[in-house]
C-alpha cells in the first residue's frame, strides 16, 4: 500500500482485515488509517468528524462474540490516488439469536504518500433468524408464560389478515412484531404469523403497551427478562439489538413500563 497507485485487490483485502479485527475488538489497525478529515456514519450512531472524534467514540469497544457467515467486498477506482470499497457483511451471534447485515461504503485516498480512510458509512439491518423465533418451551419458560397469561385479562383479540385468511390474535401472547418489507410478522408464544399489513398500520391496532424498540420492531415488555448494553433479552433467550444512539432512553422507558409506572 506504500505505492502511489491504489491497487483494488489490496484495498479490498485491507477492508476485510479492518472489519475482522474490528469485530474482534482490536481497533488499532483501523485507527491507524484515520486522518483529521475522516468521517464516520453508522445506523444508530452519531455522525463523527475527524479521526480523534472517531477514536474517542469507539475507544471502549471490546469486540463482539459473533460469527461472520457471509461477506462481499467490491472495490472501485477513482484514479490513481482514490478508491472506494462497497459491500456487505452478515454476522450472527454465537447463540444464533439474531443476525445483522451491515451494508458498508468506505472511501480511501492517498494523503502525503500514505493511504487514509476519509469516509465510512455502515447501514445495519437487524434480523431474527426464523428458526429461533418460536419459543423453546422449557420448564422455566412454560412457567413464566403460564403465570403471565393467568395474571392478564384475555382482552380483545386483534383480527390479522394473513394471506387469504383472517387470524384472531390475543396481544398478550405476542412477544414482538417486526417489519418484513411491506408485510409484518407477529412472533407469538407458539407460532409466527405473517400479516399483509405494514407495521405502521398494525401499530395503530396494538395496545399502547407495545414499545417501538427500534425501527421496524414493536416489543411486548411483559416478555422482557433482561436489558443490557445495546440489546434486550426476551424469554427463551431471544435477543433484539437496540441502537446505540437511543439505548439510554429505551432502557429508561422500558424500566418504567416493566415496573408499571
Amino acid at each position: 500500500m506504500a505505492a502511489k497507485k491504489i491497487e483494488l485487490e489490496k484495498i479490498a483485502a485491507l477492508t476485510k482485515e479492518l472489519f475482522h479485527t474490528h469485530y474482534e475488538g482490536d481497533l488499532d489497525k483501523w485507527f491507524s488509517y484515520l486522518c483529521p478529515d475522516s468521517v464516520y456514519l453508522g445506523t444508530g450512531e452519531p455522525l463523527l468528524f475527524g479521526g480523534d472524534a472517531i477514536r474517542e467514540h469507539f475507544k471502549g469497544f471490546t469486540g463482539k462474540e459473533i460469527n461472520i457467515i457471509q461477506e462481499e467486498y467490491f472495490p472501485f477506482s477513482f484514479g490513481d490516488s482514490a478508491a472506494q470499497v462497497c459491500g456487505q457483511i452478515v454476522v450472527e451471534s454465537l447463540e444464533r439469536s439474531f443476525h445483522v447485515i451491515n451494508h458498508f461504503t468506505i472511501s480511501y485516498r492517498m494523503i502525503g504518500g500514505e493511504l487514509k480512510m476519509v469516509h465510512q458509512h455502515n447501514s445495519y439491518e437487524y434480523m431474527q433468524p426464523r428458526e429461533s423465533k418460536v419459543l423453546n418451551l422449557d420448564v422455566n419458560t412454560t412457567q413464566f408464560v403460564r403465570s403471565l397469561l393467568l395474571d392478564r385479562p384475555s382482552g380483545c383479540r386483534i383480527p390479522i389478515r394473513s394471506g387469504t385468511q383472517t387470524i384472531f390474535v390475543n396481544p398478550n401472547t405476542v412477544l414482538y412484531v417486526q417489519s418484513q418489507r411491506r408485510k409484518t410478522e407477529f412472533v407469538c408464544i407458539d407460532r409466527v404469523i405473517s400479516c399483509n399489513s405494514s407495521i405502521g398500520e398494525i401499530g395503530k391496532e396494538l395496545p399502547d403497551l407495545f414499545y417501538p424498540l427500534r425501527r421496524g420492531y414493536l416489543v411486548n415488555p411483559l416478555f422482557i427478562v433482561a436489558i443490557r448494553r445495546f440489546e434486550v433479552e426476551l424469554i427463551s433467550g431471544i435477543c433484539i439489538p437496540v441502537p446505540a444512539l437511543t439505548y439510554q432512553q429505551t432502557k429508561q422507558d422500558l424500566q418504567g413500563m416493566i415496573k408499571g409506572k
